[in-house]
């Protein structure tokens, strides 16, 4: 692979690898039924984006780059009562992060720029990833804002910093 695939890969897997820490973080600290809060009617909880991001990623990571089949249920992901319970939930979120890692770290420097064809766009296996992350990291966005908000200053940081350019 040449530099820059091999360079664009390692970067989508380590922030991959950011986003299972900050999410799995937030998952530490949530009970049962604080996954399932949501701040108003009609916002998501932060259970219907983790549910949302398993499908986004099984179709986009692991069935449009990975080649597995598509059998996403996007209307299901935001079924609130479908409510699976925090342990099966989170169990599945890292078994699709892991499986959505071996697929990114199988791809060479010949499919970089193969054709895909995901959720009826056309696309290439570097955009599928940059799409795919794009959306993986919003979501983590939402996942630590809901967190805070709902534990308020029962919130731990999961991150100190420690130099002036940090903040420290």
């Amino acid at each position: 692979m040449n530099q820059v695939a091999r360079a664009y890969v390692a970067s989508s897997l380590h922030q991959l690898d950011h986003a299972r820490r900050n999410i799995n973080h937030c998952f530490d600290q949530l009970g049962a039924e604080d996954l399932w809060w949501t701040p108003r009617a009609g916002s998501n909880s932060i259970g219907v984006i983790i549910q949302h991001l398993i499908g986004n990623l099984r179709q986009w990571a692991i069935s449009g780059i990975g080649g597995e089949p598509d059998v996403r249920d996007r209307p299901a992901e935001f079924r609130v009562e479908a409510r699976a319970d925090k342990t099966s939930l989170q169990a599945r979120f890292n078994r699709v992060l892991d499986r959505v890692a071996a697929v990114y770290a199988e791809v060479d420097d010949a499919a970089i720029l193969d054709g895909r064809r995901i959720q009826g766009s056309d696309t290439t296996v570097l955009a599928a990833i940059y799409d795919t992350m794009s959306h993986l990291k919003l979501h983590t966005g939402q996942v630590l804002y809901l967190t805070r908000l709902r534990l308020g200053e029962a919130y731990r940081e999961s991150w100190t910093p420690t130099t002036r350019e940090q903040g420290a």
